[in-house]
């Protein structure tokens, strides 16, 4: 008789652990989604800053520019591997268009490692210079940041007065 008891108890210590074992086991893979999860948030928001910083900067630049032309320089020399271009997107009015190339660090390089891509698209009308801006990877057309300035271009206008 008391070896039926002891047999019971043992199968019931045994369901038990093996209860506790499945329910950690869970616990642990909703602890691994939470985390995978939250990296790839925190990968997103780092790419996200990064291409706001860098689109901000050539906000900067034509913000400070005299024109297409001089905008297009200063990038041509804070960027010496940029492609810049003159082109026709914006319909008659001229317009510059220049690609600046990074790598997976986010620093600007040549095109054949470059990883991330900044593609702005200058252009005049009238007194306004606009620049439009994409900031994704170079192998997917999903941007990661779009930007959009336009800047008055007052030393023309105060030369067209005199």
């Amino acid at each position: 008789m008391k070896h039926r008891n002891r047999a019971k108890s043992s199968s019931l210590f045994l369901l038990e652990l093996i209860l506790a074992i499945l329910f950690f086991s869970l616990a642990s893979a909703v602890c691994v989604q939470f985390f995978v999860k939250s990296h790839i948030l925190s990968r997103d928001a780092q790419r996200l800053n990064h291409a706001v910083n860098e689109c901000s900067g050539i906000a900067e630049i034509v913000n400070t520019s005299d024109g297409t032309e001089d905008a297009a320089e200063v990038i041509t020399e804070i960027y010496p591997d940029a492609s810049v271009m003159d082109s026709e997107e914006s319909g008659d009015a001229p317009s510059v268009s220049a690609r600046i190339f990074y790598n997976k660090d986010f620093i600007p390089c040549a095109r054949t490692d470059a990883f991330y891509v900044l593609h702005a698209v200058l252009w005049e009308q009238g007194q306004m210079l606009t620049v439009g801006m994409t900031f994704g990877e170079e192998s997917n057309e999903n941007p990661i940041y779009e930007l959009t300035v336009k800047h008055y271009l007052q030393r023309r206008a105060d030369h067209a007065k005199r």
